[in-house]
């Protein structure tokens, strides 16, 4: 091993599996400019980059690795420097893969340092703020995108500020929405502060608090129905447990670029709600509660099942990592799967069984208002008004197909031919479109194949009106955009519909 590589494996480096040969896709990172950054972060946010390009790259260092033991060689450094000058021309893919990542990266960073820097004096004004700087950054805390993803930046006087490099005027939007429903119901269901600055953002950071007093989970679990008939109305989707967040007495939806949804109806496409026999225009769709005869996961509904706490799970793992005894080992792991989602009170999670005729109490009253109110929301185009122009993110299909299909893309095989890669993760992605709808929807698995080839997750941006998908403003997709479908939902608010949507959340209840 050169003596220069030797000097920048920090201590902090050492157990990300193959990092001395990872090390030079950084300099991308480690030469640019972060303004007055500490080294503690610069090294924190250096040892993030190298755990992400580890990930992408460690089952084919591993098989190589394992291919280097078995002609008899026993020197670990002597496998690294190889691969440090191979690497690129063995495996051109991978090659690429960590040359976009660590450039996204780099610009990422860059931009929340410099973006904060723009926007000093109205973050200051926004957020009752002074003297403050950026001290710590944790980055991908939602799905990225083009290299960029949701953010937490935490500044010298304790605030916290998440920063979304994307357009959050639907978050305005929303809060309006809910200022709206407060009103009505004389409630203080929780909004967010607000900078919206175009092609980015700043939005208060909710924090994860413990209940404080017993009778407030009444009041959480009372909110925590009205936040289903908000949802129900909006055509709300991807309330997973990992997108909410119990704050004291308030549950709260923290991501909202899929707040409100367009309605896909082309039966020759089969669906995630087809496939798992979710009902249309119901208080099932958003994933906040689950019925067990759906077939829908229950390990990703946002306000939990009772008695299904934790999922055990495989899992795999460098063990003796940065050694010539390195291995990727599969083991069982139990994952908690109720936590920031879930309110606590002295030390327990506390879920919705024992406080049900709160919550059923919650959805009624405020399906109650909507319904009663459908006159006031229709006039002067009042909902219209608050939504449109809104831009929304449309995932074609659930994320975790797209995290499936990436991570099985790692494999050596893959990572040495571009003609490879690319013709078997296009079969992966194709089996979804069938007989008719293969040419129809043809753009949009070009459009993924083109996402998924920079590493990204397919994920469309559109607005409140349209009714097509990016790559292809000729063809209506959606029976209703995203207005339309909100108008659509309040035509179906009846007492009928209701009890149906009542009967479902008795289902939930009493899993």
């Amino acid at each position: 091993m050169t003596n220069q590589a030797t000097y920048l494996i920090k201590d902090n480096f050492k157990t990300i599996p193959f990092v001395e040969i990872l090390l030079s896709y950084t300099e991308s990172f480690t030469n640019n400019s972060f303004l007055d950054l500490s080294s503690n972060l610069k090294n924190k946010l250096e040892a993030l980059l190298l755990e992400d390009l580890s990930y992408s790259a460690e089952v084919t260092l591993q098989s190589e690795l394992d291919n280097f033991i078995e002609k008899g060689n026993i020197n670990y450094d002597e496998f690294t420097e190889k691969m440090v000058l191979s690497l690129a021309s063995d495996y051109p893919v991978l090659d690429k893969i960590l040359k976009i990542k660590s450039t996204n990266f780099s610009n990422h960073i860059h931009n929340i340092i410099s973006h904060f820097q723009e926007d000093f004096e109205n973050i200051a004004s926004v957020f009752n703020l002074r003297d403050i700087k950026i001290v710590d950054i944790d980055v991908s805390l939602g799905d990225g995108h083009n290299g960029e993803g949701t953010s937490l930046v935490y500044l010298s006087d304790g605030t916290k500020l998440i920063y979304k490099p994307r357009n959050i005027k639907i978050t305005n939007s929303y809060n309006s929405f809910i200022d709206w429903i407060n009103c009505k119901l004389k409630t203080d269901l929780k909004t967010f502060k607000v900078l919206d600055c175009g092609s980015y953002g700043w939005i208060e950071f909710v924090h994860y608090e413990e209940v404080t007093l017993e009778q407030d989970l009444g009041e959480y679990y009372y909110k925590a129905g009205m936040l289903l008939a908000v949802t129900l109305l909006l055509g709300s989707r991807d309330c997973h447990r990992e997108n909410l967040i119990a704050s004291n007495k308030n549950p709260v939806i923290i991501d909202h670029e899929t707040i409100i949804q367009p309605f896909f109806n082309d039966k020759s496409f089969r669906s995630w709600d087809d496939q798992f026999k979710i009902p249309p225009f119901s208080v099932l769709e958003n994933v906040l509660i689950v019925n067990p005869e759906t077939g829908a996961p229950l390990h990703n509904v946002g306000y939990g099942v009772n008695g299904y706490v934790d999922v055990t799970e495989l899992q795999t793992i460098v063990v003796n990592p940065n050694t010539i005894n390195s291995k990727r080992m599969t083991r069982f792991a139990t994952k908690e799967i109720i936590a920031k989602n879930i309110p606590v009170f002295q030390g327990k999670y506390i879920l919705v069984s024992d406080y049900k005729e709160y919550f059923i109490d919650g959805f009624s009253s405020t399906y109650d208002i909507i319904l009663n109110s459908k006159k006031e929301l229709t006039s002067n185009n009042f909902l219209l008004q608050l939504f449109q122009n809104n831009e929304v993110r449309y995932v074609w299909r659930p994320t975790f197909i797209y995290f499936k299909i990436l991570k099985y893309m790692r494999a050596a095989s893959f990572m040495s031919n571009f003609d490879e890669y690319n013709s078997k993760l296009r079969y992966l992605l194709s089996k979804a479109f069938q007989g008719e709808n293969m040419e129809k929807y043809r753009f949009i698995l070009d459009y993924e194949m083109k996402q998924m080839l920079n590493g990204d997750i397919p994920i469309f941006n559109l607005k409140s009106k349209d009714n097509f998908l990016e790559g292809n403003d000729s063809l209506k997709i959606f029976e209703h955009n995203c207005i339309e479908n909100i108008y659509h939902r309040l035509d179906l608010f009846s007492l009928e519909h209701k009890k149906e949507q009542l009967m479902y959340i008795t289902r939930w209840v009493n899993i």
